[in-house]
């Protein structure tokens, strides 16, 4: 935070604190925050010690949220009767349900007495505080199109290692870089298209832009098959980019069946190639025509003699 940000916020609060508000709790904790890359968000609540004869030095505060409670301290900055706690946020959460606890020691008529208080008793309908994180995912698409398994980057801001790319409604591979860039590759989907990219939260999907998928190629060595009858021979299918999640089917049909004999073909997820070995069954000459989703065919002459 900047020190124009800092001396606005502490006016901010010094005003609600001047303000004099009658109630006994007093939450100073903003309704928004803005996002910082370290997810650590101030907590900060104001007793009115006097409203209920507090015996000093008795006062115990503690922040509740998610089910757990954290012990508050007293604010250095605003001082007597502001109480604060620095709470570190995981990074997929950007709401945050809150309230307070308060326990001291009064004035009785036969001496000290034990008092619990809730914030909810001062809220209406006796609800919790609800804090959001603001600007957590402002994103925006780097390009606007590009063929499969190419890669791609979401530029913004309060972006986290949970969030995943979502193409129409494919995930995508997803790669975290920083809070202010994602990077994802195109998978295996119709080319010709164009899709809507979000990007997944905890919270839901967010619209990032359109994008659109153009066709990848399949490449195959050797570019000509040439082999014997009963010969073996190895034949190399890779793509530019890599293969996602399951592995990439690629699917082999030809006009000479009886001629030759190969294997179910597939690149393993995580990889760019695959090596099958192809058998010469029976003399013919023709063709291999090679396809998977999202990539245009690729022909291969093949003859067996």
């Amino acid at each position: 935070m900047n020190t124009r940000r800092l001396v606005i916020a502490i006016i901010s609060l010094a005003a609600a604190l001047l303000a004099g508000c009658s109630s006994f709790v007093q939450n100073l904790t903003p309704a928004r925050f803005e996002a910082n890359a370290s997810d650590i968000y101030t907590f900060r609540v104001k007793v009115d010690e006097k409203m209920r004869n507090v015996i000093k030095g008795t006062m115990k505060v503690e922040l509740v949220t998610d089910g757990k409670s954290y012990k508050m301290k007293p604010d250095p900055v605003l001082g007597k009767y502001v109480w604060m706690y620095e709470l570190q946020v995981p990074s997929n959460v950007s709401t945050i349900p809150y309230y307070f606890v308060l326990n001291y020691q009064s004035e009785g008529n036969s001496g000290p007495v034990n008092e619990k208080v809730y914030s909810t008793e001062f809220t209406p309908e006796h609800k919790t505080y609800t804090s959001t994180i603001a600007n957590r995912y402002v994103a925006q698409i780097s390009s606007s199109r590009g063929p499969v398994g190419s890669t791609i980057g979401i530029l913004g801001q309060g972006f986290t290692s949970y969030d995943k790319v979502v193409i129409g409604d494919v995930e995508a591979p997803t790669v975290f870089v920083s809070h202010s860039q994602l990077n994802f590759s195109i998978p295996p989907i119709p080319a010709g298209k164009t899709y809507v990219v979000s990007v997944r939260t905890g919270d839901g999907d967010l619209t990032a832009g359109r994008l659109r998928v153009d066709a990848a190629t399949i490449g195959v060595q050797p570019t000509a098959l040439t082999l014997g009858v009963g010969d073996s021979v190895p034949l190399t299918f890779f793509i530019d980019g890599v293969a996602p999640a399951g592995g990439l089917l690629i699917n082999v049909t030809t006009d000479i069946p009886s001629s030759i004999v190969m294997p179910v073909v597939v690149i393993p997820a995580g990889q760019r190639s695959v090596s099958v070995t192809v058998k010469g069954a029976a003399a013919g000459r023709g063709h291999l025509w090679i396809s998977a989703e999202g990539y245009s065919e690729n022909k291969l002459p093949v003859t067996v003699q």
